[in-house]
């Protein structure tokens, strides 16, 4: 059994994002955060104006990622320190 229930059983919950229609995005480190952005980008240039739905939807998923990337850039060394 897996250590977290995914719909995905092949991914890592703890370097993978789901996006809102369930599309997994591997996140172990920056540059692949900003790989799935600059994709996800390209995306809307090619939609927009024509599809504001997908735009929409495109952006939310850009905004999880930059969640994620925020999250890899903080310095995790004080939450070992406050543990102690």
């Amino acid at each position: 059994m897996s250590r977290l229930s995914t719909p995905y059983p092949d991914i890592d919950p703890l370097t993978t994002v789901v996006g809102r229609r369930g599309t997994p995005y591997p996140c172990p480190d920056i540059p692949a955060v900003d790989h799935h952005i600059a994709g996800l980008y390209k995306r809307i240039e090619h939609a927009a104006p024509w599809f504001p739905d997908i735009v929409r939807e495109l952006w939310a998923e850009i905004d999880l990622l930059l969640d994620r990337r925020i999250w890899l850039e903080m310095d995790h060394s004080a939450i070992g320190d406050a543990a102690a």
